[in-house]
This record gives C-alpha cells, sequence and structure tokens, in this order.
C-alpha cells in the first residue's frame, strides 16, 4: 500500500466539523501531504487516487482527506489535507487503514497499476493548531471551493515578535468584523523549525479582490489604527524570514470528506469513477499532390 494511503496534507484546515468529535472549528492536529507527480502521469495518478477513496467510502473508513490542485503553478502537484483531533489519532489512523488495505485487497489491486511510480517526490508533515492566533475558524467548508494557503517561515529566537503581530492581526479582524475564516498552524515536524501555515478557504475566486491592494478595507485598516499598522510591520519585517502564499482549488473526486459535507452539496462532493480521457482524433493525412507533367 502506497505512503499516501495514510498521510495527507494541507486541507481540512478549517472545516466544519472534526474527525470524530464532529464539532465545529478547524482540527487540533492537521497531516499535510505535498505530492509531485511525474511529467505526463498526472491522469493515471488521479485515476489510482480516485480509486482508492472510493475504496475508503466502501469501506466507511473514519479518516478523510481533502484533496487540493493548484489554481496557478506547477500543475503536477497535488497536496492532500487529513484532520485529527489528536496526536493519538493520528498514529492510529495508520493502522485503521492498513487493515482496510488488508480487507479491500482485492479492490486495490483492481485499482492500482503495476507500472512506474506516478511520484516524482512526496513530502508530509503535522501542524498543531494555534487557536489563539486564528480567526472565526468554523467555516462552511463544504460550499468552499479554493483555499488560500501561506507558508512563514520565523527567524530564530524571533517567534515571539511574530505571534504578537498575528495577535495584533487578529485582534483588527475581531474589531472589524471581518468576514473570514482563518485558521493558523504551527508545523511540529516534517520541513523547517518556526514553520506557521494560515490557511483561508473561499466559495469563489471572487474573495481574492479583498486581500489587495488595501486588505479587507477601510474598517480593518482603521480598527489597526496608523500605530498598530506600524507596529505590525516592523514586527513582522523583524521576525519573518520567508513568506509564500498560494491559492488551491478543491479536487472533490480525490478526496474523502464528510458525510455532512456531501449531504450539504451532494452534486459536487459525490465520489464518481474516472475514466481515460478520449485520445485526440489522428490529423487526416492529405493525399501527395500529383506531379505536373512537363510539357
Amino acid at each position: 500500500m502506497k505512503k499516501t494511503f495514510f498521510l495527507a496534507v494541507f486541507a481540512f484546515c478549517v472545516c466544519g466539523v472534526q474527525a470524530a468529535a464532529q464539532t465545529p472549528g478547524p482540527p487540533p492536529v492537521l497531516q499535510i501531504v505535498r505530492e509531485d507527480i511525474k511529467t505526463g502521469m498526472m491522469e493515471p495518478h488521479s485515476r489510482e487516487a480516485n480509486g482508492t477513496v472510493r475504496i475508503w467510502a466502501k469501506a466507511k473508513s473514519p479518516h478523510h482527506r481533502l484533496a487540493l490542485v493548484p489554481v496557478a503553478g506547477n500543475e503536477n502537484e497535488v497536496t492532500y489535507l487529513w484532520p485529527f483531533d489528536s496526536m493519538d489519532a493520528f498514529g492510529k489512523a495508520k493502522q485503521d487503514l492498513d487493515k482496510i488495505a488488508v480487507t479491500y485487497k482485492a479492490d486495490f489491486d483492481r485499482t492500482r497499476h503495476t507500472g512506474e511510480d506516478y511520484h516524482s517526490a512526496q513530502r508530509d508533515m503535522v501542524a498543531r493548531l494555534r487557536p489563539d492566533l486564528s480567526y472565526n475558524g468554523a467555516a462552511d467548508m463544504a460550499h468552499s471551493r479554493f483555499m488560500r494557503v501561506e507558508t512563514i517561515r520565523v527567524r530564530p529566537g524571533h517567534a515571539s515578535e511574530f505571534e504578537e503581530a498575528r495577535r495584533i492581526m487578529t485582534a483588527a479582524h475581531v474589531k472589524a468584523k471581518v468576514d473570514e475564516n482563518m485558521a493558523v498552524y504551527q508545523v511540529m515536524g516534517g520541513t523547517q523549525t518556526g514553520t506557521y501555515i494560515v490557511l483561508i478557504p473561499w466559495k469563489s475566486l471572487a474573495e481574492a479582490d479583498g486581500v489587495a491592494p488595501q486588505p479587507h478595507g477601510k474598517a480593518y485598516q482603521d480598527a489597526l489604527g496608523e500605530s498598530g499598522n506600524k507596529k505590525l510591520a516592523n514586527l513582522s519585517s523583524d521576525s519573518i524570514a520567508f513568506n509564500d502564499v498560494s491559492i488551491y482549488a478543491f479536487n472533490p473526486q480525490l478526496s474523502y470528506v464528510f458525510k455532512e459535507w456531501v449531504d450539504a452539496d451532494p452534486a459536487y462532493w459525490t465520489l464518481k469513477p474516472m475514466t481515460t480521457s478520449a485520445p485526440a482524433p489522428a490529423k487526416k493525412k492529405m493525399p501527395a499532390k500529383a506531379e505536373e507533367k512537363k510539357p
């Protein structure tokens, strides 16, 4: 069974229900897995991944994942997010999925290809929720379609300044009543120390219009105030070594989500078999042009 059968990535971040407790809010622990797919292998990889999640659905697996694909950038990339209530639950997930792999071995054998590995690289990490740095986490994930993912690496010894900056931002969000859901995770393992991930789900890309040039509009800027803006800029400059923002689209056919999500939008979330796309029709050859006879 592939590593990806029990690892996952970037996304049930601000889910409307937690994996086991089914209570509102982001999951306390998030497993994030990024897969780089070999050029030309994205379609067969997607078919196999779709077959895997349909087997999990058949087995009624208690563990779920959300698949993300880049809106812009590397087209041969998939990121998966798996939510957990605790590190203990995260540790037990592999055992549960391994049992499903044994019970449904015949199904997996029919789904799994026998050729070369589709992956050129895989990376996974585990992160814990920072509720004190997050805002309005209980998002309507069933009707969300995109995710803004911000990866931040903090300079060694400057975590306190970074977290102070995030608390200033969160306080301004609360004061301005910003209509946004934001979950902040601190990575515990799998990448450099001092890495934080900020996840913001969107129902459409129109929500990106509220990010720039003046984030969240005048009410948010007024809530920060001139001194708050200046302090925020200084703290961020002193503490942040690296910052990257990516935008991902959900891929429902590579995801295995909560029943509540499927019930809320069955047309979008219901799993269906993925078929091979039809090959492009061959170009018709033009008949050879007859040579003109010379007089």
